[in-house]
């Protein structure tokens, strides 16, 4: 039983969270030969035997015999019972990380969905790997239905009210997208990279050593799931980025809700700060 992402061993863990790089887990998440381990209380250390198809108690919710506390299967500690048992993970990596077998479209609208509804589930499952998590392109994607909604929400708002488009042709909109496109793998990955770093300097000054970079930049780019959001109605869709961001946060980096959203609102902030700064200083 080893963590999809470092490969630390798991056995008879205190908490369900990888010791090594902070991955959370369920330990029904993996399968194991049947009666090959034994799932441990963590309140009384009663042992029960993983007799089903995947090696799991059944029923997998149940009070403890011994201290008639409710119990999960998925929260219980794991002990190997027979020489060379192992649990294979099953549900780790993401339709989106599995593309190539669940298909490209499948995978992004796949990505796009539980990143909105269930961004908690979805970093979870996430190896957060660079090379395989396709972080990067995601967001890329991403920016580019987010600059199509703008860009029809634009044209319809001139259709019905030609004064209210501004000084602004369609000539010259249409001149300004065709820029923007060209732009948009460049600055989507440059924002990334911006907004990760500050919210590592962020985690930094919260005692939060040896964070890796590139999941703060993962957390980020995978944000752009709920970018449409901030066109269609801003303030909600901001504060939707940075709670899916927050929750990338945390669960790539293993931290605590509490401080993920402080390093992910804090650069949002600063910001804001800097915008308003500037408009008034040419102003």
């Amino acid at each position: 039983m080893n963590c999809p992402r470092c490969d630390y061993l798991l056995w008879e863990l205190s908490e369900n969270r990888c010791p090594e790089c902070g991955l959370p887990h369920k330990t029904t998440d993996f399968a194991f030969p049947p009666g090959a381990v034994h799932f441990v209380c963590r309140s009384c250390g009663q042992t029960y035997l993983g007799n089903d198809e995947r090696g799991l108690p059944t029923p997998q919710r149940f009070d403890c015999v011994g201290c008639r506390r409710p119990i999960d299967a998925g929260d219980m500690s794991v002990r190997p019972v027979r020489e060379g048992a192992r649990g294979r993970h099953v549900r780790f990596g993401t339709p989106w990380e599995h593309r190539r077998e669940v298909g490209f479209v499948c995978g992004f609208v796949d990505g796009i969905a539980r990143l909105a509804m269930q961004p908690g589930e979805y970093f979870r499952q996430c190896y957060g790997e660079g090379h395989r998590s396709g972080a990067a392109m995601f967001s890329i994607l991403c920016v580019y239905v987010t600059t199509l909604v703008l860009y029809l929400g634009l044209r319809l708002a001139s259709a019905l009210a030609p004064p209210a488009f501004g000084v602004l042709s369609f000539a010259r909109s249409d001149l300004f997208f065709f820029f923007l496109v060209l732009l948009i793998p460049f600055a989507t990955v440059g924002w990334n990279y911006a907004y990760g770093l500050l919210i590592q300097a962020v985690l930094f000054c919260l005692g939060q050593r040896g964070a890796a970079a590139d999941r703060s930049v993962q957390a980020v780019a995978f944000g752009s799931a709920v970018l449409p959001a901030m066109v269609l109605l801003p303030p909600v869709g901001l504060a939707w980025y940075v709670s899916v961001v927050a929750s990338g946060v945390q669960h790539l980096h293993g931290v605590s809700r509490n401080r993920a959203m402080v390093a992910s609102l804090v650069p949002v902030l600063l910001a804001a700060n800097l915008v308003i700064a500037l408009r008034i200083a040419v102003s």
